[in-house]
């Protein structure tokens, strides 16, 4: 950790050294790349919504709006997790200002990605001793998906990842170093992982508990009476939280949005099935980039010295293959669900390249370079042009909406990315009103935002596009009810 804030003192030196052919790889070169490469979420910040941003955003707004902190909802109704990112949204949007509560998710967001990085540099010199692969394990991690998308964008993975890797970094420190305090922090975090967002940081934090059981040498120290009592109550405590504080069935719906997963609904057949799960590794790889195609070029040539079965590393391997698995064979799930995994990838990957040969791992370095100059690219000059040509604005979609709107009631039904992304911006833009619900049943008059039109609600009012709308998959439809429909 201190060779990563005196980094940042080293910054002219370290970009000297890029410039050389004969690459002086050090700590320092590498905390360098990893501060430059963070540098790059800061314009990403001022985006419009992408993607489900609004999600919890939206979350954060009715929580305040109801001052209900324990139970969540979504458009009135039950969301179905715990609020703890957006209890932080609205702690930080309270400084920011409600306007800027976009800002303030991503900010969180950041926060947690980095700190992935952090707490990853942090673990290795623990187990490894070793300051070089610290380093560049941190910088391995803030590229590819993580620099590119996963890790700016206001969705909670990254802080839910960033409580399930503490909590696997503290759990593997404390027992390398049968140390109890770190294996109080590790199921602290460990709890934290579920009220970020959901149980499945129990299973990650099983599979490591598992390897550790097998391969380490101190793994008595897991099965003595702390370790046992700690683990057992923090098993119980998601159970705690449904029956004493929350007003939803939370565990409910989380095992079955698991099972949901496990469907495979991707896959109807077996041959699609088989497809899929081949491409898994293929799609992984193409998400680790640029590293990826170091390390298997260095695993392919033959350069690569080292071994994957020797202590320390083989933990590492072991736990990304066993946590990963039920992943793989449920191929249908997004990338981002795995993200607490990332850190332990990119150790692998950074382990093989420094034991590969001055050569590979100068190659490895300059391309995160190159990954950093598309990143910076993409944040000042891609997102913003594809934003605004190909999405276009939902500030001024929701403007319109409160336009025509007038005094009259606003509801909605369109729960797409879409319909969020709008909703988020009428609710900053009403204030001090209410955050926009689904309509009642019974309501007289006022309008609707749809993804379809629907006749039992209402006429349609007024059809809009966001956006280059070429399959009209970015339409959406405002209908109106009772006198709602009668203004000029």
């Amino acid at each position: 950790m201190r060779d990563a804030v005196r980094a940042l003192g080293s910054l002219p030196a370290a970009l000297r050294a890029l410039r050389d052919d004969d690459l002086p790889i050090s700590p320092a070169l590498m905390w360098t790349i990893f501060w430059i490469a963070a540098g790059s979420f800061v314009p990403l910040l001022f985006l419009q919504y992408v993607g489900e941003e609004a999600l919890y955003t939206l979350v954060a707004q009715e929580m305040w709006a109801k001052q209900e902190f324990i139970s969540t909802s979504l458009y009135g109704g039950g969301f179905g997790r715990p609020g703890i990112y957006s209890w932080l949204i609205l702690l930080l949007t309270g400084a920011l200002g409600a306007d800027n509560i976009l800002i303030a998710a991503r900010l969180i967001t950041v926060a947690s990605t980095l700190s992935m990085g952090l707490v990853l540099a942090w673990l290795v010199r623990k187990i490894f001793k070793d300051g070089l692969l610290a380093a560049v394990s941190a910088a391995v991690f803030l590229s590819g998906d993580v620099l590119l998308y996963r890790g700016w964008l206001a969705y909670v993975d990254p802080f839910f990842s960033a409580f399930t890797f503490a909590a696997m970094a503290c759990l593997w420190a404390a027992v390398e170093e049968r140390r109890r305090g770190l294996l109080l922090l590790a199921v602290l975090a460990l709890i934290g992982s579920f009220l970020a967002k959901a149980l499945t940081g129990y299973v990650f934090y099983g599979g490591l508990g598992l390897v550790l059981l097998w391969r380490h040498a101190n793994r008595r120290f897991l099965l003595g009476p702390l370790s046992l009592a700690l683990h057992a109550g923090a098993a119980a405590f998601p159970f705690l939280w449904d029956m004493l504080l929350s007003k939803d069935a939370v565990m409910g719906s989380m095992l079955a949005q698991i099972l949901f997963q496990l469907g495979n609904h991707d896959a109807p057949n077996l041959l699609t099935y088989v497809g899929l799960v081949l491409w898994y590794p293929l799609r992984t790889f193409w998400y680790l980039l640029p590293v990826s195609a170091v390390a298997v070029y260095a695993l392919v040539r033959g350069g690569f010295s080292g071994s994957l079965r020797q202590a320390p590393i083989d933990i590492a391997a072991w736990t990304l293959l066993v946590d990963v698995l039920p992943y793989w064979l449920t191929p249908g799930s997004s990338p981002r669900y795995v993200m607490p995994l990332y850190p332990l990838a990119a150790l692998l990957m950074s382990f093989i390249v420094l034991q590969s040969g001055k050569v590979v791992t100068g190659a490895a370095v300059k391309a995160l370079v190159g990954m950093i100059v598309v990143a910076y690219v993409a944040a000042l000059v891609g997102f913003p042009l594809y934003e605004h040509y190909i999405r276009g604005s939902y500030r001024a979609a929701a403007q319109m909406i409160l336009d025509r709107a007038g005094r009259e009631p606003i509801y909605a039904t369109d729960v797409t990315s879409v319909g969020l992304s709008i909703v988020a911006n009428l609710n900053v833009l009403r204030a001090p009103q209410p955050p926009i619900t689904f309509p009642p049943s019974d309501f007289a008059s006022g309008y609707v935002l749809a993804m379809q039109p629907d006749p039992k609600i209402g006429p349609v009012d007024r059809t809009f596009a966001l956006g280059r709308n070429a399959s009209g998959s970015r339409t959406r439809y405002l209908l109106c009810r009772g006198a709602a429909c009668n203004r000029p």
